[in-house]
């Protein structure tokens, strides 16, 4: 009699583990989306792994994702400017189809500016940039470009805004202020004015151009 009390009892043992094994093993085809919480947009190529094996896989473009699991796994959802979230999969589920949508959060890293440059040091800088030397062409067309008649030109072709407009007029009314009840002085008593005269006859502005 006790032998058979015995043998049935390792018989309701074995069962009872059998069964609980079999749920453990249960496998079911996991999937669902990888999203924002803010916006529910989908969060691309997400890295989502099983706690208890070490496995996984990835998101898509789209954060969709499908893989199978097993009954109460651990699984972490982590991504690159997202906090890691994580979702364990029910024990009671009795179909082998879960579908979930997955939520993360934006985290924000900030990472001090660098500057990179090309000279080790200050004092290396300042020495190459003492010992560069422009070409030749280069400085031509800078020295013309700077040439007190071109600038005169250049200026001349410009539109004048409301504001230079406004200076030029105080700037004159200002002039007719400083000799009210006298004579304003004329060109063609000004050195400066016959020096100017004297270069453009030189180099025959005023020649004829064919």
């Amino acid at each position: 009699m006790r032998k058979n009390l015995l043998l049935l009892l390792l018989a309701v043992l074995s069962f009872t583990a059998f069964s609980q094994t079999e749920k453990e093993e249960k496998l079911i085809q996991f999937s669902g989306l990888v999203m924002t919480s803010d916006s529910l947009h989908a969060v691309p190529y997400a890295t989502i792994t099983i706690k208890e094996r070490m496995r996984g896989t990835s998101a898509n473009a789209e954060g969709f994702f499908s893989f199978a699991a097993r009954l109460g796994d651990t699984i972490y959802f982590t991504s690159v400017g997202y906090k890691p979230a994580v979702y364990i999969i029910p024990t009671a589920l009795t179909v082998d189809k879960y579908s979930v949508i997955q939520l993360m959060t934006k985290t924000e890293y900030y990472l001090r500016p660098t500057i990179i440059y090309p000279w080790g040091s200050r004092e290396a800088f300042r020495q190459a940039f003492l010992d560069l030397r422009a070409p030749s062409d280069l400085e031509e067309l800078a020295r013309q470009n700077t040439e007190r008649e071109k600038l005169a030109e250049a200026a001349k072709e410009l539109e004048v805004n409301g504001n230079e407009a406004a200076r030029r007029q105080l700037q004159a009314r200002a002039v007719k202020y400083s000799y009210m009840g006298q004579l304003p002085p004329q060109n063609i008593f000004n050195p400066l004015a016959w020096a100017e005269f004297i270069k453009a006859w030189k180099r025959g502005d005023f020649k004829k151009k064919d």
